[in-house]
């Protein structure tokens, strides 16, 4: 089993020898936020508790890798996974795990509960079968090098379809939504704000102005910093953090105008976790104003992160109240206004075909939309019938959702997805 376990990835967090608890957490959170929980709760738990525990965190690769290998492991045994927490992906994530009967019901402390409201610009903060509950907000926006765009004279967005203007064209990095669950939303965003023909016609001229596909939702940041690129379509605390650490005089942030969105990012304890007791009070300690404090505060200021800003947005009232002008992030999102809400019963059922469509039409065919789009854009006068016929998908959008409904079948699938990519190389051909 431990050989099993170290062969997939498991990471030794925290390891006191003489450790009487054990806690192990599955998440695709990035490290920095390993490196400030871990050993944070780790002193909080011995100093509340009197006894060392020993903190395991195990990663597959990513949100996606993550619920694989949590619906294996009950595959093997419907009793439990043998992991206690499942943390961050997402809420789509976690609505899914739900209804998989995989998460456990906690409820939390009458006292840590009054700190944390119902929801947050109406956007529910838990389930009401109290399995999950967001341990951050997150928004997507655009983030972008001030320097870079200075340079080549490029306007700063205000708009997802800013980013589709020709000024963009090669200065843009995205990932893979089959491999990102930050890009997925994203997506998703677009699609529902914008309505299923504007939302697909604005994904491909996004794809068009972007030089490549990453697999890893933080490339494009590392890209933006590096002046690879200027510009990427970001959840918020990855830009907030480098913004943190390199100043608002060289990088920037912005939510769109007309589609600002919040993502609970969540924590749940699953289904016959094996260190039950650990868990809920891992999940208290992540919910308390100790806790969310780390995101809130910029590294080195007292009750912050020690070696990295982690720049979210937090779910704890009292917690901001503590922080008050001291936040990375002015943003509060229990006063901000004009978020958009996303149906997440919706887009968790459609994510799978949803991302298989994407992938098909805007990834996998991507050296070809390149050059159609390039062609259109590069002209004097681009003409508006090509432009429409660029945006086209090869299904409607009542077409889609029966299709979603057959998508376990996978002989279905991979004749459909092969039918989708040869729709769209034979588009783009026609277009070059």
């Amino acid at each position: 089993m431990k050989n099993g376990l170290l062969a997939l990835g498991l990471v030794l967090a925290s390891l006191p020898a003489y450790a009487k608890d054990t806690l192990m957490i599955l998440s695709p959170h990035r490290k920095s936020i390993q490196d400030e929980y871990v050993p944070a709760f780790v002193e909080y738990y011995k100093a509340k508790f009197k006894t060392d525990v020993q903190v395991d965190w195990l990663d597959q690769g990513g949100t996606s890798d993550d619920v694989r290998f949590v619906r294996a492991k009950f595959g093997s045994n419907p009793k439990t996974s043998g992991v206690d927490i499942f943390w961050g992906g997402g809420t789509g994530v976690f609505v899914d795990l739900q209804k998989e009967n995989f998460l456990a019901q906690y409820k939390l402390p009458k006292e840590l509960k009054a700190q944390i409201p119902e929801n947050a610009s109406g956007v529910p903060l838990y389930d009401k079968t109290e399995t999950w509950y967001a341990s951050a907000c997150s928004s997507f926006g655009m983030f972008y090098n001030k320097k870079i765009m200075k340079f080549d004279g490029m306007p700063e967005p205000k708009s997802f379809r800013d980013l589709a203007g020709p000024d963009y064209f090669g200065n843009i990095s995205l990932t893979d939504p089959r491999r990102s669950g930050t890009a997925n939303t994203m997506n998703t965003i677009i699609l529902q704000t914008e309505g299923w023909e504007k939302g697909w016609q604005l994904l491909s001229e996004l794809a068009g102005n972007t030089r490549t596909f990453t697999h890893s939702s933080s490339d494009p940041i590392k890209a933006v910093v590096a002046g690879d690129v200027s510009m990427a379509m970001a959840i918020d605390f990855y830009a907030l953090a480098k913004i943190g650490d390199l100043g608002t005089e060289n990088l920037g942030f912005a939510l769109p105008t007309g589609s600002a969105v919040l993502d609970p990012d969540p924590i749940a304890i699953l289904k016959g976790a094996p260190n039950r007791k650990v868990a809920e009070r891992f999940v208290d300690y992540v919910l308390s104003v100790e806790g969310q404090k780390l995101l809130l505060l910029p590294k080195g200021v007292p009750g912050g992160p020690k070696s990295a800003s982690l720049g979210r947005m937090s779910v704890n009232t009292e917690a901001y109240k503590e922080t008050e002008g001291k936040r990375i992030y002015k943003l509060n999102p229990f006063t901000q206004k004009g978020f958009v809400r996303l149906d997440i019963v919706k887009a968790a059922k459609l994510q799978r075909v949803f991302n298989d469509l994407a992938g098909a039409m805007l990834v996998d065919t991507h050296d070809d939309l390149k050059k159609a789009w390039a062609k259109i854009v590069k002209s004097k006068k681009p003409d508006q019938a090509k432009i429409l016929e660029f945006g086209k998908v090869p299904v409607t959008e009542d077409e889609f959702f029966k299709i979603a409904e057959k998508w376990d079948d996978e002989v279905f699938r991979n004749q459909t997805i092969n039918s989708w990519v040869s729709f769209a190389k034979v588009k783009f051909k026609n277009l070059q």
